[in-house]
């Protein structure tokens, strides 16, 4: 069996070399030619699967390593009875991180308080749903515009979301304090997003609003964007993770951007790691309808192995200022965003040819998930906030109360 993957997945040899030959490509450049004679094709979001790419091939299953298909001509695989399958929620954990790591930095370097704001998310799959879950778990008053999702909530024939979840339209999102977007990248259908985020939608937006941009470019109209900041004087905070265009990227939005980063949010190692893997599963799924006697790696396919430990297991954290610090604080010691922001801002001062974008993805220096870290502390609520934001939690508090009696 010939498998073509993306150089870019982490652990695509060693999970699946014993199904068949693996070559690693540029995912970017990959062509007709290359995929020509394989059997597997193994992608992550900058690969489009079109029937230019496949048509001729002996291409017969195709995964993408990432939680968007909007890369991927389903319908056309669907006609050339390619199987299919993606990794939904891979990096949700990585997305969610980057959002606060975010919002610390704003809180850091700006004193931009969040946590008495006004949140407000685009977009509730698998990433919308676990930064709300966040933000909810820290006592914030969140709403999501998600007309899909609202429809599924409503509709009695099927399973209610989260009867919690507010759903809202999108220009109340915009009048938050903190928006979130996280909505795939459409340009059809009742509700497309591409440049949902209009020059009319913009001008909702109050100044001092904190707008994460982690879903998909082209969903914000970035010259109207450039145009708002400069209305506002400047205050209006952006952290932007992609880009309209990509690899391309908007230099005066770059410029205005208080966090710049080449499409990395989801790019924690283990999330990563995940992506993979579930890929990984989903082949092993459509070999073994195929072929009921096939032997497979168990221990790779219930995922046993293949997902790193954190290098920081352990903070002990005891002196306080106020609690968005503390929360601050932490984060920024498992993960702190300016450091890619600063290296992206270093290699375009370098050069800024397209190919800096993808260089410094492929080189991309791994971070890991908030969950692989334990955080001690000496106040439940300082425990309660680390907890909402998906880290474990060994509380010095407990053992001071335990010592006392």
């Amino acid at each position: 069996m010939n498998i073509i993957a993306d150089e870019n997945m982490p652990n695509a040899e060693a999970l699946f070399s014993h199904l068949g030959q693996v070559t690693l490509v540029n995912g970017r450049t990959l062509t007709s030619a290359l995929v020509k004679n394989a059997d597997v094709l193994l992608v992550r979001s900058v690969t489009k699967v079109t029937e230019e790419l496949l048509a001729g091939s002996a291409v017969k299953f195709v995964g993408s390593a990432t939680i968007g298909v909007d890369h991927i001509d389903l319908p056309y695989l669907a006609k050339a009875s390619i199987a299919f399958t993606s990794a939904p929620g891979c990096n949700a954990e990585a997305v969610a991180d980057y959002v606060f790591s975010g919002l610390s930095h704003l809180y850091m370097t700006k004193k931009q308080s969040w946590l008495t704001k006004k949140i407000g998310i685009v977009g509730y799959g698998n990433v919308g749903k676990t930064v709300y879950q966040r933000f909810a778990g820290l006592g914030c008053d969140v709403c999501v515009y998600d007309p899909f999702k609202e429809m599924e909530q409503s509709d009695p024939n099927r399973n209610a979301i989260d009867d919690n979840v507010r759903f809202v339209g999108l220009d109340d999102v915009l009048a938050c304090g903190v928006i979130c977007l996280h909505a795939p990248l459409t340009a059809s259908g009742d509700y497309p997003t591409q440049n949902m985020i209009s020059e009319q939608a913009l001008a909702l937006i109050a100044p001092g609003t904190i707008i994460v941009s982690a879903g998909r470019g082209g969903i914000i109209d970035e010259p109207a964007l450039i145009e708002r900041h400069r209305q506002l004087n400047g205050n209006l905070h952006l952290v932007m993770d992609v880009w309209k265009g990509e690899p391309s990227i908007n230099k005066d939005l770059l410029h205005i951007a208080d966090i710049a980063t080449p499409h990395i949010a989801g790019y924690s190692k283990q999330g990563r790691e995940k992506g993979t893997l579930m890929v990984y599963q989903g082949l092993c799924q459509y070999l073994s309808k195929l072929n009921s006697g096939l032997s497979l790696d168990k221990e790779a396919v219930l995922g046993e192995t293949f997902l790193s430990k954190g290098w920081l297991s352990h903070i002990n954290i005891q002196n306080y200022g106020c609690f968005e610090e503390v929360l601050a604080r932490g984060i920024q010691a498992v993960y702190d965003v300016a450091r890619d922001d600063a290296r992206l801002r270093f290699k375009y001062r370098e050069n800024t040819a397209d190919s800096t974008f993808d260089w410094l993805r492929k080189h991309y220096v791994e971070r890991d998930e908030f969950n692989t870290c334990t955080v001690s502390t000496d106040d439940i609520k300082a425990d309660r906030l680390f907890e909402a934001v998906s880290f474990s939690t060994d509380s010095l508090h407990d053992s001071l109360v335990n010592h006392k009696k």
